[in-house]
């Protein structure tokens, strides 16, 4: 296959997260996204350090950036698929749009799709990981609705370097003012704001920091 795949929902750090409830080894378009990016940085470090491969790296980076495209692009969002049946993923979570993040490797009209979806994940306390009005959404479901740092670090970073620079100063604000108010807990109810299990999380006061700055 073209494209890689996790094993479970746990290797994607989203464990429970709705993407995964039909099939649980998928290939996702957040794997592809990530290694699209780690093979532009590979290329970019070859060619810093003067070694013949950074050409090399680039044209992987390319062919997974259309395989991505072309296999999980149904024209209007990203799905992901199981890797032996082929059987789609449903589309709620905040999972299927951190293509973002290899937005500049993206067509436009993708990324510009990407955006307005990611707007609809923005609540008043910030992105929730699943669709407010989704049947499958719980308040403290870990991934399945609660606002969580490094999701909002991921999707504002892609947002702002694919110049989507209004969206990312919304998610950047709104999740500094919930940290503010709530403290640094590890996800966040994305309806109240209030803070969820563990509450002196050390990412959640790491992405504060880096936002702020």
């Amino acid at each position: 296959h073209a494209l890689p795949h996790y094993q479970h929902g746990n290797d994607s750090g989203w464990d429970n997260a709705t993407t995964f409830d039909r099939d649980r080894v998928l290939e996702a378009p957040d794997l592809a996204s990530f290694l699209v990016v780690q093979l532009d940085t590979l290329a970019l470090i070859a060619d810093e350090l003067g070694v013949d491969a950074g050409d090399a790296w680039r044209v992987e980076r390319n062919l997974l950036a259309a395989a991505l495209v072309d296999e999980l692009w149904d024209g209007s969002e990203f799905v992901a698929r199981a890797a032996v049946s082929g059987r789609k993923s449903t589309v709620s979570s905040l999972l299927n749009l951190l293509p973002i993040v290899a937005g500049e490797h993206l067509p436009r009209d993708i990324t510009d799709a990407l955006a307005a979806n990611i707007a609809l994940h923005l609540t008043e306390h910030g992105l929730a990981t699943e669709l407010t009005d989704s049947d499958a959404y719980e308040s403290d479901g870990y991934w399945r609705g609660p606002i969580w740092a490094p999701s909002t670090v991921l999707i504002e970073d892609g947002l702002r370097r694919s110049g989507y620079v209004e969206l990312a100063d919304a998610v950047s604000e709104r999740f500094r003012k919930l940290c503010e108010s709530s403290g640094f807990a590890e996800n966040f109810d994305a309806r109240s704001g209030a803070g969820l299990r563990d509450r002196a999380y050390t990412w959640t006061a790491s992405a504060y920091l880096l936002l702020a700055r």
